[in-house]
């Protein structure tokens, strides 16, 4: 009787340790989306996880975004004629695939260490 005593004593020790890590991630979640004005659609934890990556999606794209605009603006205030919705088009690259990924790492070589300059500024 005390082996079985003991070991529902244990038994339920762990499931006490769960229940305080669940309420503790339940409380780190809702302070997380509390504190980034996430709503989620539903209370349970997976539904306010899903909504804190949507949202941190959101924010990328969003900074992106940003980014591209600005980089946009720059290269606009250097080149005053520079047709911008031709240059949001992307690359104009020859037909022959292998011709295209050759020019395409030209042009990427050739860009990396200005982009990296101007990231910086960024």
């Amino acid at each position: 009787m005390a082996e079985a005593t003991s070991a529902a004593e244990a038994l339920q020790r762990s499931l006490d340790a769960e229940v305080a890590n669940r309420s503790a991630l339940e409380a780190v979640v809702t302070s997380a989306c509390e504190g980034l004005g996430v709503l989620a659609s539903g209370s349970s934890p997976q539904s306010q996880v899903e909504a804190l990556y949507s949202r941190a999606g959101e924010k990328m794209r969003e900074t992106l975004h940003a980014g591209v605009k600005k980089a946009l603006a720059v290269v606009s205030s250097h080149y005053v004629d520079i047709d911008l919705p031709a240059v949001c088009e992307g690359y104009v690259l020859p037909d022959d695939e292998v011709e295209a990924q050759e020019e395409l790492q030209r042009l990427e070589g050739t860009a990396t260490a200005p982009g990296d300059a101007f990231g910086r500024l960024l």
